[in-house]
């Protein structure tokens, strides 16, 4: 395996242990993904595509998605490891 093809396998399994992350906080809060959505301006395909490590959430996601979560930037990203 070359060292493209082991950065790409890494970062699909670091998306989507992120999703799984993101499924716990929402669920959590006894959110549905699409409620998430309406809270962070956002689709609800989206949240879904985020949640499933389809895409990668930029710095802006990641703070609309701690305020539609209620949480502190810092909590989201320090309970994802």
């Amino acid at each position: 395996m070359t060292e493209k093809e082991r950065e790409k396998k890494e970062k699909l399994k670091l998306l989507k242990h992120f999703g799984l992350h993101l499924v716990k906080l929402r669920t959590s809060k006894g959110l549905t993904a699409a409620e998430l959505g309406r809270l962070c301006y956002m689709e609800r395909s989206s949240i879904a595509r985020l949640e499933t490590g389809k895409i990668n959430p930029s710095l802006f996601i990641l703070k609309k998605l701690s305020v539609g979560l209620e949480m502190e930037l810092e909590d989201l990203i320090k309970g994802f490891k």
